[in-house]
């Protein structure tokens, strides 16, 4: 498997967080669009069987790249606060911290080789939001009319940025079936909404190889660049927080489908775990999570692998948050 990264920009505003499975998801799409069913179904077996062909990370600001969680564990000496006002500025230090901060990558080379750079923490490119209302579709009739009576509106917050995001790709695939498949699927949107235009990117860097990574040559560790769901090989000690995740497919077969599917408990992007030897990636490919045409369906999946990236941290104990 190779290494690539693309950047890519808005050209329009985008309803969902850039995150791995959803780029899978509009992966499979666009690739069905371009190759047909029998092409996406070989894609799918593989992701079951643990081989799979594609793993996408997050999209991180240009440049940048996640804080391995617990890089700075267990340094130092931890005080109890011993006044109501220190642990509630305590409180808010560590909210603050839960949020996306990203470094530039030659402090992120420097933090998975065990070092702590002296760098300023990007919490993330300018992103501005607003409300938009919609009306709510009748699956039954294609309109917006309400048989019940109720109300029709709801709304969804979209988000604006003028700037790039970089995603990292692991494959198997060659470029050739590679760029096509890409072009289309992020001119097409990605994740809601991109029915009525929202979503769409523009690749602005061409596909390259990517060998940007300064790998510390006895790791002990890996660091996720996509959010994922260990499978139960995975190694289970190491620093993460979780997040639940509440997915929908993009339609349904019939009226005794549902448009959601199981929710999900997601490993952030940026979690670090001990193991030895390192693999290249992590993760499992989640299955039977939705309706198709009134039974579970064997071909809808979520993809929740990881790409690794081997880093050496210091020993720690194990934390949740």
């Amino acid at each position: 498997m190779k290494l690539y990264r693309i950047t890519i920009i808005p050209i329009s505003s985008f309803c969902s967080p850039l995150q791995s499975d959803t780029f899978f998801g509009a992966f499979c799409w666009s690739y069905l669009y371009r190759y047909g069913e029998r092409s996406l179904l070989g894609l799918i077996s593989d992701h079951k069987a643990n081989k799979p062909d594609i793993i996408f990370s997050n999209a991180f600001p240009h440049g940048m790249l996640p804080i391995p969680a617990g890089i700075n564990e267990g340094r130092g000496v931890h005080q109890k606060p011993s006044s109501k006002q220190e642990r509630y500025k305590k409180y808010i230090e560590t909210k603050k911290s839960k949020q996306s901060s990203t470094i530039p990558l030659d402090a992120f080379n420097k933090m998975i080789n065990g070092c702590i750079p002296d760098t300023t923490v990007n919490i993330g490119p300018e992103v501005r939001s607003n409300i938009i209302w919609r009306n709510m579709v009748n699956r039954k009739t294609d309109t917006v009319d309400n048989t019940e009576g109720g109300s029709s509106l709801f709304e969804t917050e979209q988000f604006f940025s003028s700037e790039g995001f970089d995603v990292y790709i692991y494959t198997t695939l060659p470029e050739k079936i590679l760029n096509p498949v890409l072009t289309d699927m992020f001119r097409s949107g990605i994740g809601a909404q991109r029915s009525i235009g929202k979503g769409a990117f523009e690749i602005t860097e061409s596909l390259t190889e990517f060998n940007g990574f300064e790998f510390p040559s006895t790791p002990n560790a890996f660091l996720s660049l996509s959010n994922f769901i260990p499978k139960k090989e995975d190694p289970v000690n190491g620093h993460y927080r979780t997040f639940v995740k509440y997915p929908k497919v993009s339609h349904i077969s019939s009226d005794k489908d549902s448009p959601f599917k199981k929710p999900l408990i997601f490993l952030k992007a940026g979690s670090t775990f001990f193991d030895d030897p390192v693999k290249s990636f992590y993760g499992s490919c989640i299955e039977k999570i939705a309706l198709k045409d009134g039974r579970v369906s064997d071909d809808i999946i979520i993809s929740a692998y990881t790409i690794a990236i081997p880093c050496s941290i210091d020993h720690s104990p194990h934390f949740q948050d």
